[in-house]
């Protein structure tokens, strides 16, 4: 949170040190009257280090109230982070000067608390204060407070001395903060949701094996430009399982353990964010139209992929038809009269030449079970399935694809339409008719799309 607060608002955080140096001379010049001057700076500086937090833990938030509380049960993971580790150091000196101060360090430390109780509270139930409110943040504020305290309370030991407050006022703060607290448990009994925090599962470590299959699938296409090291593996429910790694801007995915898709990224240069697009040795050069753009990928796959080249078709198109800055994607498709085959080449070139993205997947084509579904054969079982009267929905072009499903290569037919609001989207198997994977979801007012030539 204040982490967040301190990043690209340098005026405001000007303001807020304004605003509390403020605060604590105010404080400490009503104080002089009837203290000491020490006793009097130390309450200027209490209340310096009271409204600080304040300032720094309720600007900013989205106006909207949330009315819940995330509760984070890996409390000790808080103080390890930045900003568990910010969060301590900001409200320490509230229960450093309230214990120098009142010299009640039992009376300072339930006051601190008490104070980051409300904190979160406001975060969550306060409109034009709202924040997120979180538990991670209320164990290390009180933590902070707490190790302040500890702090205050040695230091008056070391140097006795001072008269501690006055037994009435700690009475009457004490009824306060019995009527504060009432309120607080009664907003979050009424008002507040606790919201438990899904913990991050860990990510398995790839094998020696597995690292090696990536290794070599990024030396195929770019030589030794990237070494794999290390690698993470995820089981994925639905396709297959994929290796991972990253790279400088980028990243590097296989399936396993076919090893038959090849996803490279990086960051495209125009994202402000570095050069870390791949260039392509002897070929990159700027490009300014899709000819150009379709020349520097077909250099690339000649050298390191000519198995996309044998008996494919080859089309480029804008990523973003009313932005040349995007580049362009060059695609390579093997087909069997309509019928797509699972042979990939996706080449992402942007306008330096460089290239941003690539998806291979090198298959030869496969030995096909009979077909025995028509379109049309097919459109009926999709309708049939959603109970869409015929000529009622608006039809997207079909695709007619060869895909695997499970270790079996199978053709299916994609198939979307429209009716009304709603899009309609399923699988239909070429041989058994059967129905696969079948949604409904608002179109949201666009027309029907074509899926699966991405990702057949």
């Amino acid at each position: 949170m204040i982490e967040a607060v301190f990043q690209d608002h340098l005026t405001f955080l000007a303001l807020a040190v304004a605003a509390t140096l403020a605060t604590g001379v105010v404080v400490c010049l009503i104080a002089a009257r009837r203290v000491d001057r020490v006793r009097a700076v130390l309450y200027g500086l209490w209340a310096s280090s009271t409204i600080g937090p304040i300032i720094l833990t309720t600007w900013g938030g989205s106006g909207t109230r949330t009315l819940a509380c995330t509760v984070d049960p890996a409390v000790t993971e808080a103080f390890t982070t930045t900003q568990g580790q910010l969060n301590i150091l900001l409200f320490t000196p509230f229960g450093l000067f309230a214990a120098l101060a009142t010299r009640r360090p039992v009376f300072s430390a339930g006051l601190g608390i008490l104070f980051t109780a409300s904190v979160e509270t406001a975060q969550a139930a306060m409109p034009y204060v709202a924040r997120l409110c979180d538990t991670d943040d209320l164990a290390t504020n009180a933590a902070g407070v707490l190790i302040g305290v500890i702090v205050g309370t040695l230091t008056c030991r070391i140097a006795p001395g001072g008269t501690p407050l006055a037994p009435f006022v700690v009475r009457r703060a004490v009824i306060a903060g019995t009527a504060t607290s009432l309120i607080i448990v009664a907003v979050w009994a009424t008002a507040i949701e606790p919201v438990r925090a899904v913990l991050p599962t860990e990510v398995p470590i790839a094998s020696v094996q597995q690292v090696q299959a990536l290794d070599t699938a990024l030396e195929a296409a770019f030589d030794d430009a990237y070494v794999v090291k290390e690698a993470n593996f995820h089981h994925n429910v639905e396709g297959p399982d994929t290796i991972n790694t990253p790279l400088p801007g980028g990243f590097a995915e296989l399936t396993w353990p076919d090893r038959e898709k090849l996803t490279i990224h990086f960051t495209p240069t125009n994202h402000g964010e570095g050069t870390h697009a791949y260039r392509i040795p002897g070929t990159s050069k700027p490009v300014r139209t899709a000819e150009e753009a379709q020349e520097v990928a077909t250099l690339f796959a000649q050298r390191r992929m000519p198995w996309a080249l044998r008996d494919s078709n080859v089309r480029t198109w804008p990523i973003d038809a009313n932005d040349d800055s995007l580049g362009w994607v060059v695609e390579w498709r093997r087909w069997q009269g309509k019928l797509l085959m699972p042979m990939r080449l996706d080449i992402v070139i942007e306008p330096s030449g460089r290239l941003t993205g690539l998806i291979a997947r090198d298959v030869d084509d496969p030995k096909l079970p009979r077909i025995e579904i028509n379109k049309d054969e097919a459109w009926q079982a999709f309708e049939s399935h959603h109970k869409i009267k015929p000529g009622q929905a608006e039809r997207a072009e079909p695709v007619y694809l060869v895909e695997r499903e499970g270790d079996e290569w199978r053709v299916h037919w994609r198939l979307a339409a429209r009716q009304e609001n709603t899009l309609f989207a399923a699988i239909v198997d070429a041989t058994t008719g059967k129905v696969l994977k079948p949604s409904a979801v608002p179109a949201g007012g666009e027309q029907p799309a074509e899926e699966g030539v991405e990702d057949p």
